[in-house]
């Protein structure tokens, strides 16, 4: 018979209410572990191991969520279990310094997602139309009945090269326009090529009016050939830099 453990949610302060009839995994009802001024946001669960499901990653996140709607919370990535209460406060009594530090820097923010891509068929025939080395090399490549392998590697490399500098140059327009309104940001490679800029911003919540207004006017440096898109808000997943000692303490299933 598996033993009763602590499912971590996030890190608070000790003055947070989870909310009346909030539960987590396994329906088990959500509750506050404190020490002094700090606590953890647990839920009793067997000691066992994780599986990334649907049935796990719901609660997890609706949790957090809700957690971080009322107040501020460190999110923990899921799967982390304490076997026990001591475990935890141990936790919390040798990180509290870092915990509180970085429970001020995260209060009053949150996490919003920002794509800015090319809204075009074909990003290899739009390139060629905006670039005239480009072309004169795709032309001279599809004017031969038969083009060198290396002749195509070659037109290849310098629209890997042109696509690279357009983001290079797009993203550094998308940052003048919106760098003063966030906080930070943690820019993510690009999925596919027709992705400019994919990235995590961190705003403060009393300047979302602010934000909104300097989204508009920088969506109004691009042109029908872009869109720009973004989601939220979020936990501040990403921009989560604490860093534990006594990690033993934790399962990380």
């Amino acid at each position: 018979m598996s033993s009763i453990g602590m499912y971590l949610y996030g890190f608070t302060t000790a003055e947070c209410s989870p909310g009346e009839g909030l539960r987590g995994l396994a329906d088990a009802p959500v509750r506050l572990v404190t020490f002094g001024d700090l606590a953890a946001v647990v839920s009793d669960h067997p000691v066992q191991k994780f599986t990334p499901t649907r049935s796990n990653l719901e609660p997890h996140h609706r949790v957090v969520r809700e957690v971080c709607g009322r107040h501020v919370l460190i999110p923990a990535a899921f799967g982390h279990l304490s076997e026990t209460e001591e475990q935890l406060l141990d936790v919390l009594r040798e990180n509290c310094s870092a915990i509180r530090a970085e429970l001020e820097r995260l209060t009053g923010k949150v996490e919003l997602g920002l794509k800015l891509r090319w809204n075009v068929e074909n990003i290899f025939a739009y390139l060629v139309l905006c670039d005239n080395q480009l072309r004169e090399a795709r032309d001279r490549v599809f004017r031969k009945s038969q083009a060198s392998f290396d002749e195509k590697i070659a037109v290849g490399s310098l629209f890997e090269a042109r696509l690279s500098s357009e983001r290079n140059r797009l993203s550094d327009i998308l940052w003048s326009g919106l760098d003063q309104a966030i906080y930070d940001k943690r820019v993510n490679p690009p999925r596919d090529e027709k992705t400019v800029c994919n990235a995590a911003l961190l705003i403060e919540r009393r300047r979302s009016i602010e934000f909104a207004q300097a989204l508009e006017e920088t969506a109004g440096f691009f042109d029908s050939s872009f869109a720009l898109e973004y989601n939220g808000p979020w936990p501040p997943y990403s921009f989560v830099n604490l860093r534990l000692h006594h990690a033993a303490h934790a399962q990380n299933a």
